[in-house]
């Protein structure tokens, strides 16, 4: 991708999970992601870790042509408006920012593998002093597009490799999680598995499965994320900070009808807003069709233009605006825009709230039921 100036796009995973962040980039023709050098000098203050990290990244492109994900340590929503408030005020747009849980980053990084790493069920298995986080992840090929299963992690305590018995409890632990099941890939950090400590669960664990060490894998999954852009994925992560929805418009070209998709399911809903401009003819209407990726019958809804001015002809210009309050809460901005000198703008604008979980439906602002 091209950015301004005709200059590549720099695309960068920054994993914030910890005080010290980590930092990864790719441009141009690069086929992986590289480790950013970063010295923050003891820096734990967050602004103050964003301006160095933006300093930084100026060394390999323009600022204007950065587009960075960053990786939180939790997807509360204070927290993410926090990161980002942060984030601005050391020097990033909006615009150059999108946000992401460490599951998310976890299945850009596998997703971006060759197929036959994510045939089977993924581990990550990320090795601390005293215990392993394990993290399964699965494939469901079957749908289209495809989902993508992260469950929550287990915590495996192996000991010490002081205490002697870490080898030997590791070995007992995979042999629980992987004896019976088709394990095709399995990815390591924060250790090399050496074979003078790690002998016996070494040999269980490269048995019939590829295993590799991925150090720096959240960061280079955001980085893996930053990269798509607006290219549409075949896979699909399901979690709370997933829209589930396409969000379509009725609408008529070259005299038939059709659904005109607005909004794309899963993308996460905070980062969704989107616009569009359209021709409104007859009836002072707006037609919507959500539409779950879940499958089902799909919701239909619309917002009634009242009182709008019609030219003789029937026809009005108006401006769609959609955002998402929370997963299930659609916001839709109907706004009238006229026809220049024609038809002057006449400054109305229309709201309405579609709630798409019935649990959280109620009279109040449900929109025009169709």
């Amino acid at each position: 991708m091209k950015g301004t100036n005709g200059l590549e796009r720099l695309y960068v995973g920054i994993d914030f999970r910890r005080s010290i962040p980590e930092v990864c980039y790719q441009m141009g023709e690069m086929k992986d992601q590289k480790p950013v050098p970063m010295d923050f000098g003891g820096q734990t203050n967050r602004s103050a870790c964003f301006r160095k990290i933006l300093s930084t990244l100026k060394r390999y492109g323009r600022k204007e042509d950065i587009r960075a994900a960053i990786v939180l340590p939790d997807m509360m929503e204070e927290t993410i408006q926090l990161y980002i408030k942060e984030a601005c005020e050391a020097g990033f747009a909006r615009e150059q920012l999108q946000i992401l849980g460490e599951q998310e980053s976890v299945v850009h990084f596998v997703m971006h593998q060759t197929n036959d790493i994510w045939q089977q069920m993924v581990w990550l298995l990320e090795f601390d002093t005293e215990e392993i986080k394990a993290t399964c992840i699965q494939v469901n090929k079957r749908s289209t597009p495809m989902l993508v299963e992260v469950k929550d992690p287990d915590y495996w305590y192996v000991g010490s490799l002081l205490e002697g018995n870490r080898d030997e409890n590791l070995f007992v632990r995979m042999k629980e999680q992987f004896g019976k099941k088709l394990v095709s890939a399995v990815f390591l950090t924060g250790t090399d598995l050496n074979v003078r400590d790690y002998k016996k669960s070494r040999e269980e664990l490269c048995n019939r499965r590829r295993v590799f060490l991925a150090e720096q894998i959240h960061a280079r999954g955001a980085c893996m994320m930053a990269c798509d852009e607006d290219q549409e994925r075949p896979y699909l992560f399901l979690n709370e900070q997933t829209l589930l929805y396409n969000v379509g418009i009725r609408s008529c070209r070259a005299g038939k009808e059709s659904i005109h998709t607005i909004v794309r399911a899963g993308c996460n809903w905070y980062d969704m807003q989107e616009s569009c401009e359209m021709l409104l003819r007859g009836d002072s209407i707006l037609e919507f069709v959500f539409q779950s990726m879940l499958g089902g019958e799909p919701i239909q809804a619309g917002l009634m233009l009242t009182d709008i001015p019609v030219k003789k002809d029937g026809v009005r210009r108006v401006q769609v605006d959609i955002h998402f309050e929370s997963p299930f809460q659609c916001e839709v901005k109907a706004t009238d825009l006229g026809f220049g000198e024609i038809a002057p703008s006449s400054d109305l604008y229309w709201k309405e709230t579609f709630w798409l979980d019935e649990r959280k439906e109620d009279d109040h602002g449900a929109g025009y039921d169709l």
